[in-house]
Order: C-alpha cells, then sequence, then structure tokens
C-alpha cells in the first residue's frame, strides 16, 4: 500500500516540475522582453554640436546646418550618438554655453572663442582646418597708405568689436605702437559690406578675414593689403570633456581622411575647406597669449 502511494506521487510529480520548469521558462522570456524593450525605448546618447561661422560668413541658421549635413553625417557616425546640431551666431551666447559645457563639440570660425575654451573650460582642440587664417589690414588701389604704420590718425573699419580679428587687428596695431583705442575705428560684422565700403573709399583702411570672400579675392581685385597678422588656427573643431578620447580620436580620423576620398572632399568643397588636420592646444595658448585681454573704447 505504502508503495503504491509513492509510485502514484512520483508519478504526479513529473507532470508539476514540468509546468513550473515551463512558467519559470516563461517568465524568464518575459523578463527578457521587457528588458528588450526598455532599452529600445531608452533614448539614445546624444551630443549638442555648435557650428559658429563669425563674420566671415552671411548666412541663417538653415543655410549653415544645410551646407554641414553631410559632414555632421560623418561626425555622428563616428561618435556613435545621436547629433544635435545648432548654429550659434551670438558671441556672448557662445562663451556662455561653452563655460556650461553644454556643447560637446564646437567647430568655429573664429578661433578665440575655442582657444579660451580650450584653456578655461577643460575642451580639447580636434582638427583645425589646413589653411591657416591672417587678419589683413587691405587698403583701395588708389590709397597712399604703404604699411601698418601708415594706419595711424587714418580712418579703419573693422569686424565686430571683440570678434577675433579685430583682436587680432589690436594686436598687431599695438606691436607697430598704435593704440586703437585712440584712432577712428568703425566696425560692422559683415565682411562682406566691410568690403563693399572700402571699394567704394568710404575709408582708409579695414580689416579683413583672410579666409572671408573679401580676403581671398581683394588683390585678385587689383587692391592692396599693406599688413597680414601671423599665421592662425582656422575653423578649429572642439571637444568638450563629456566627448572621450576614444570619441575624439574617432572623429579626428574621419575629418583628417576626407580630403583623401572624392566623396570627402565634396563634402569639404560644400563647407569651403581644402581638409582637416590635427590640432595642437598649444597653438591655441601662444594665440591667446599673444593678442591678450585688450580692450578699446569707441
Amino acid at each position: 500500500m505504502k508503495s503504491m502511494q509513492i509510485h502514484r506521487s512520483r508519478r504526479l510529480l513529473g507532470p508539476m516540475l514540468l509546468v513550473l520548469a515551463v512558467a519559470a521558462g516563461g517568465a524568464s522570456a518575459q523578463t527578457q522582453t521587457k528588458k528588450s524593450a526598455a532599452k529600445a525605448a531608452a533614448p539614445q546618447a546624444r551630443v549638442i554640436m555648435a557650428i559658429n561661422e563669425g563674420g566671415a560668413a552671411n548666412a541663417d541658421a538653415g543655410e549653415t546646418l544645410f551646407r554641414y549635413q553631410e559632414l555632421t553625417e560623418v561626425i555622428e557616425k563616428q561618435l556613435k550618438a545621436q547629433l544635435i546640431v545648432v548654429a550659434v551666431r551670438d558671441r556672448n551666447k557662445l562663451k556662455i554655453s561653452l563655460k556650461r559645457q553644454e556643447y560637446g563639440l564646437l567647430l568655429a570660425r573664429p578661433n578665440d572663442v575655442p582657444a579660451e575654451a580650450i584653456r578655461d573650460f577643460g575642451y580639447r582642440p580636434v582638427v583645425v582646418a589646413r589653411e591657416p587664417s591672417q587678419a589683413l589690414f587691405i587698403v583701395h588701389k588708389n590709397s597712399p597708405l604703404r604699411t601698418i604704420k601708415d594706419v595711424k590718425g587714418k580712418t579703419i573699419l573693422t569686424p565686430d568689436q571683440y570678434s577675433n580679428i579685430w583682436r587680432t587687428a589690436n594686436a598687431m596695431l599695438r606691436d607697430a605702437q598704435i593704440n586703437m583705442a585712440g584712432e577712428k575705428v568703425r566696425s560692422m560684422r559683415d565682411q562682406a559690406a566691410i568690403g563693399w565700403s572700402m571699394e567704394n573709399e568710404f575709408f582708409d583702411v579695414a580689416v579683413v578675414n583672410s579666409v572671408s570672400g573679401v580676403g581671398r579675392s581683394w588683390e585678385k581685385n587689383g587692391h592692396r593689403v599693406i599688413a597680414r597678422s601671423r599665421e592662425l588656427p582656422n575653423m578649429p573643431m572642439i571637444a568638450s570633456p563629456h566627448i572621450t578620447e576614444a570619441q575624439s580620436t574617432a572623429v579626428r580620423g574621419a575629418m583628417v581622411a576626407l580630403a583623401g576620398s572624392e566623396s570627402g572632399r565634396v563634402i569639404l568643397k560644400k563647407i569651403g575647406l581644402s581638409g582637416f588636420q590635427e590640432a595642437s592646444p598649444q597653438a591655441f595658448l601662444d594665440y591667446l597669449k599673444w593678442i591678450g585681454d585688450l580692450e578699446a573704447n569707441y
């Protein structure tokens, strides 16, 4: 009798264990499915990249984003993160956002703000354009001015006050023993407007960026350049401390490699550059040391 009860208990135990195993397996599968669904629903890591073209370009935000679209796709692929691109023209807003490390990446034509972010806010240089930029003192072909020394006492037209080219021009005049604060200086944001004003001889001398349309065409149009600054970092890209070294290295490699392929050269042509190269933090620090914290009151 006892033996029959044990036998019957064993017969019942088998199906019960099978049911429990199936239930456990189903619970495990449901847990895994939930984890996968949660992972899929979780937002991707996002990186904000700011683009600032300064006064050398005259484009609205939509035009800027369109021009850099293919380049940002290359960068996004290397980051392995969703890239949010914003066009920023306001210099003060840019500096405040960099101080807060709101931008993971910044690609900017003005080089002094990225330089300050490297020096003060923990950013690292990723690349710069192959072609350096310079501040040019330009005069009309009919002008009697020959050197930067001749600028003293003349009417001077510059880009925006405190812009990188303005600060560079200020340093150049300082080195020539001319105090810009004591000169007759006017500023304009748009460098095309500066070129037009000089074509019509409204000012004695003007300052432009060598990589602007005016800077590239001024001498070709028969006019003269009477002074050039030292070569400056052009179109730098910098990365915040939130971007890993591996991400920076991957982005750098892809951007430097653009000039080596036909498709890459198409991207570069669209943004008006011949290529990128690796950047040194020291070049930015040396630049800031040279221009100093000059200010003018006019």
